[in-house]
C-alpha cells in the first residue's frame, strides 16, 4: 500500500508531462486541477508514515509493560510458591513438636529464617504472657545471647506491649531504632540483649489464644526484612494463625495432664511417668522415693471457712512443694487434700539432714495462710516416704509403691500428725 501510494504521483507527473507536450493548451489546465490533489496525496504519505512510527513506539512500550507484567507474574508466582513451602514446612515442623517447649522453639526458628537476609540474620526471641503478674517474659530465643534475658521480664503496662496487647497487629518499624529517642531502645538495653550492630529495624508478632495475646515474637532484623513484613503481611498472618493454633493445642493437651487448681500434674500423668521414671531408675541401678502428702484436718477448713478457702490452701501448699524439689522431680495431686512427689535418683531417710520430706512438711508448718483476707490460720501436712531400691525392689509397680508410702502417711497420722514417716 505504501508503495502504490509513492508510485501514483510519480505516474500522475509523467501523465501530465507526455499531456503537456502532446496538448500545449490543456496540459497546463490539467496540472492545476490535479496539483492540489498530488499535493494532499504526498500529505496523505507523509501523516501514514508519522502514525507508523508513533504505532511501533506505542507497540514497543506495550510490548516492554507486557514483559515486565510478565515478569512480575512470575515472580509472584515463584513467591507464592516458595510461601507455601515455607507454610508447608512450618506446619510439619509444628506437628513434630513433642511438647511446648519444642514447639515454641520452632516457631522463634521459623520467624527467624524467614526475616534473614543475604545481609544478615535476623535475632528473635519469643515472650509470653504471665497474666498473674501481668508481665511478659521469656520463653526461648535463635542468635542471640540469652543468658541476661532469661531473667528479665517486661511489663505489660508499657507502652510499647500494650499497643500490641490492643491491638492484636503485627507492628513494624522500619527505621533506625538506636536512634536516641526511640521507643524501641526498650528492648535494647545492654543488659537485656546482646543485639548486631547492624541490625536497623524491628517487627513485633503476636500470638493470639482465646482472642488474647498469649505471646509477641521479637524480631531484631535488616531494614528490606521489616519492609518485607509489611508487605507481606498476609503471608505472616497465616503463620501467625498456624503458631497460635498449635500452641493452643499444645497447651490445651498440657492442660489435660494438669490439675487446674493446682496447676500440679494430675493423678492420670502421674502414673504415666511414674512408669517411665521406674523405668530409667532401673536402667541406671538408681534408687527412686515416693512421697505421699496429705494436708491435716482440711476437712474443718472447708467446714469453717467455705470450699473457696480451702481452695486457697490447696494452691498455696503446691506452690511450696514445687519450690521445695528438684526442676527433675515430678510433683502431682494426687486426689482431694494429697499430693504425690516422686524423686528419682534419691533414697530419703530419716537421718538425713538435707530430706526433702521433711523440708516440705517444715516449709508447710512455717507458711502464713491468710483466710478471707485477714485472719492467719497455720496448716500442717502427714507425709509418708516409701523408697524403691534396686535390685530389692525391682518388681515393685506404681500401685505397690504408692500403697507402701499411703500407709506411712497414714501412720504419720496416728502418731500425731504434722511429722514424717519413712521405711523402717
Amino acid at each position: 500500500m505504501n508503495k502504490l501510494l509513492m508510485i501514483l504521483p510519480i505516474f500522475g507527473v509523467l501523465f501530465l508531462g507526455i499531456f503537456w507536450v502532446i496538448n500545449p493548451l490543456i496540459g497546463p489546465s490539467l496540472l492545476v486541477i490535479t496539483f492540489p490533489f498530488m499535493v494532499l496525496t504526498l500529505a496523505a504519505i507523509s501523516e501514514r508514515k508519522q502514525a507508523k512510527k508513533k504505532l511501533g513506539e506505542v507497540f514497543i512500550l506495550f510490548q516492554a509493560e507486557k514483559d515486565e507484567i510478565k515478569k512480575e507474574v512470575q515472580r509472584k508466582e515463584k513467591l507464592h510458591e516458595e510461601q507455601n513451602q515455607l507454610l508447608q514446612n512450618f506446619s510439619r515442623d509444628l506437628s513434630t513438636a513433642l511438647n511446648k517447649d519444642q514447639l515454641l522453639r520452632v516457631i522463634v526458628t521459623a520467624f527467624s529464617k524467614v526475616t534473614g537476609s543475604i545481609a544478615g540474620d535476623s535475632q528473635c526471641f519469643l515472650l509470653s504472657h504471665d497474666a498473674a503478674v501481668r508481665e511478659f517474659k521469656y520463653e526461648v530465643g535463635d542468635n542471640f545471647d540469652s543468658n541476661t534475658l532469661k531473667s528479665t521480664s517486661f511489663s505489660a503496662e508499657d507502652d510499647l506491649i500494650k499497643t500490641i496487647t490492643k491491638t492484636k497487629k503485627i507492628q513494624t518499624f522500619v527505621s533506625d531504632i538506636f536512634g536516641g529517642d526511640s521507643n524501641i531502645r526498650y528492648f535494647l538495653k545492654e543488659e537485656r540483649i546482646t543485639y548486631l550492630s547492624q541490625l536497623g529495624s524491628l517487627a513485633l508478632v503476636p500470638l493470639i489464644l482465646e482472642n488474647e495475646v498469649w505471646g509477641i515474637v521479637v524480631i531484631f532484623c535488616q531494614e528490606g526484612a521489616a519492609a518485607k513484613i509489611k508487605s507481606e503481611e498476609s503471608f505472616y498472618l497465616l503463620l501467625v494463625a498456624q503458631a497460635s493454633i498449635a500452641l493452643g493445642s499444645a497447651i490445651h493437651r498440657g492442660l489435660a495432664s494438669v490439675d487446674r487448681l493446682t496447676q500440679l500434674y494430675n493423678r492420670t500423668f502421674l502414673q504415666k511417668r511414674m512408669n517411665e521414671e521406674i523405668e530409667f531408675c532401673s536402667r541406671q541401678l538408681l534408687p527412686m522415693s515416693i512421697i505421699m502428702i496429705d494436708i491435716d484436718n482440711f476437712k474443718e477448713v472447708n467446714d469453717s471457712y467455705g470450699h473457696s478457702e480451702g481452695d486457697m490452701v490447696l494452691k498455696k501448699i503446691a506452690q511450696l512443694i514445687s519450690n521445695c524439689v528438684r526442676l527433675t522431680d515430678l510433683c502431682a495431686r494426687y486426689g482431694g487434700e494429697e499430693f504425690v512427689v516422686v524423686l528419682p535418683g534419691i533414697a530419703e531417710n530419716p537421718d538425713d539432714k538435707f530430706s526433702i520430706a521433711e523440708r516440705l512438711r517444715a516449709s508447710v508448718e512455717n507458711a502464713d495462710f491468710v483466710i478471707l483476707g485477714e485472719k492467719h490460720l497455720k496448716v500442717t501436712i502427714s507425709v509418708g516416704v516409701t523408697v524403691r531400691k534396686y535390685p530389692e525392689d525391682k518388681e515393685s509397680d506404681i500401685e505397690k509403691l504408692i500403697i507402701r508410702a499411703d500407709k506411712l502417711m497414714y501412720k504419720a497420722k496416728n502418731e500425731g500428725r504434722n511429722c514424717v514417716r519413712y521405711d523402717a
